[in-house]
């Protein structure tokens, strides 16, 4: 169908949608009818926003998350344009846009763990490890630093600032450097495996400061036993994984059906998630054991001879729930924060900050053949794992409205300002 002339996208359609959901008179309907008709029809103009601006963000060479980011920040802030209906409480009340942003959440740390190699991560190089160690203790360090002096933040919640900038993305560089045909280079090989060692040192730091905000204090032995139940943890699901995975790809190998598969791949990190949750872990660190674990894992399917791993089958039910957990995160920025110089003068700190903690770790590297600067350039994207950890800040309560916004701003700011920063570098790949 040509939609050109279909009259779909038309002017009357928009502006249909836009009237029905945010119209006052919504509340006409009653009980159960009520609450499926505000699901549903937020849930259509959440998707067509967020898919439009992230496809428009997609041809100027901006990450399609930044695009679904700012369609919940443009939800969000409609009082601004007059428009009185509630939609970030909508979303933070409501059953369906809870659940649908926390599976989105998991599955997004599923899908990391998968993009992880564990392998991989046991013999990298010791200059990938000097770039995502240092790439992870300069961002905390200095963001715990300056967020009391910025009247962001203190206490625990100065450190969730800077775990929250610790993070690095491995899509968005790694889509930039396969772009410009430079992923088998050395430079590009120590990005790479430095920003999935981020990861992992991200996640670990995260179940330390959430088993702290759980326990309501801070001290040695309260830290070691976070430390042991975390190790525990990890430890325990290796060994259960080498136990049970080769069994349950072997009994799962039966059907031939792709979804009996994306739906066992389903199961297993809900199930990762769940233990997590038990063991008093954050529920998105199981989930991320679980796709790390299951790393590489193929199938043979049909009467050819066809491969297909977890993530690929997996992301039709992503591209479903990323929108949802990406315009929920938009939805909470208050614009209005930013009309104060003061909260502007912070974003524009903690940004020239995030981009020097990231970008300084480049020059440590040993060895000929490198380019410092571009691999400290690679590591400034903090895309969609920053994103988690401030989401999950906010949602316990440890980040305020003007923090939560700085940080979320910052975040989307690192993910454009990144690939900018890193393409003239490429050439002494």
């Amino acid at each position: 169908m040509n939609r050109s002339k279909s009259g779909l996208f038309g002017w009357g359609w928009r502006a249909l949608l836009v009237w029905a959901v945010l119209s006052p008179s919504l509340g006409v309907a009653s009980g159960s009818n009520q609450v499926f008709e505000t699901n549903t029809l937020l849930l259509v103009v959440l998707l067509l926003s967020a898919k439009w601006l992230g496809f428009l963000c997609s041809k100027f060479g901006i990450p399609e998350l930044v695009g679904e980011i700012f369609a919940g920040i443009a939800l969000g802030n409609l009082a601004l344009l007059g428009i009185d209906y509630p939609v970030t409480e909508t979303l933070l009340h409501s059953g369906f846009m809870q659940y649908g942003s926390e599976l989105a959440v998991i599955l997004l740390l599923f899908l990391v763990g998968l993009e992880s190699n564990l392998k991989e991560l046991m013999k990298v190089g010791i200059n990938a490890t000097v770039v995502a160690f240092l790439g992870v203790v300069f961002p905390v360090f200095l963001g715990a630093w300056m967020a009391p002096a910025l009247g962001i933040a203190t206490g625990l919640s100065a450190w969730f600032v800077g775990a929250t900038l610790a993070a690095t993305s491995v899509g968005i560089t790694a889509k930039v450097l396969k772009e410009k045909n430079v992923l088998k280079a050395k430079s590009s090989q120590v990005i790479l495996a430095a920003a999935v060692i981020d990861d992992v040192l991200g996640i670990l730091l995260l179940a330390i400061l959430a088993g702290i905000l759980a326990d309501g204090a801070v001290s040695v032995m309260s830290l070691g036993m976070i430390t042991l139940k975390t190790v525990l943890f990890f430890v325990g699901s290796f060994i259960f994984a080498q136990i049970a995975f080769p069994r349950v790809i072997r009994i799962t190998s039966v059907s031939e059906n792709s979804g009996f598969w994306a739906g066992s791949a389903l199961a297993i990190a809900l199930l990762f998630a769940q233990v997590s949750a038990w063991a008093g872990l954050a529920p998105i660190i199981g989930a991320f054991v679980g796709g790390l674990l299951l790393d590489d894992v193929h199938f043979v399917t049909g009467h050819k001879i066809q491969k297909h791993n977890f993530e690929h089958l997996l992301m039709p039910v992503m591209d479903v729930l990323l929108p949802i957990f990406f315009v929920s995160i938009g939805a909470q920025v208050n614009l209005t924060a930013f009309t104060d110089f003061g909260t502007i003068l912070a974003v524009v700190l903690v940004l020239i900050m995030a981009i020097f903690s990231k970008g300084i770790a480049g020059i440590f590297i040993r060895g000929e053949g490198f380019d410092k600067i571009g691999i400290g350039l690679g590591m400034i994207p903090r895309g969609e794992v920053g994103l988690i950890f401030a989401a999950f800040a906010i949602g316990h309560h440890v980040f305020t409205e003007k923090s939560y916004s700085i940080l979320v701003l910052v975040v989307l700011l690192t993910t454009v300002l990144g690939p900018i920063l890193l393409k003239p570098r490429l050439a002494k790949f």
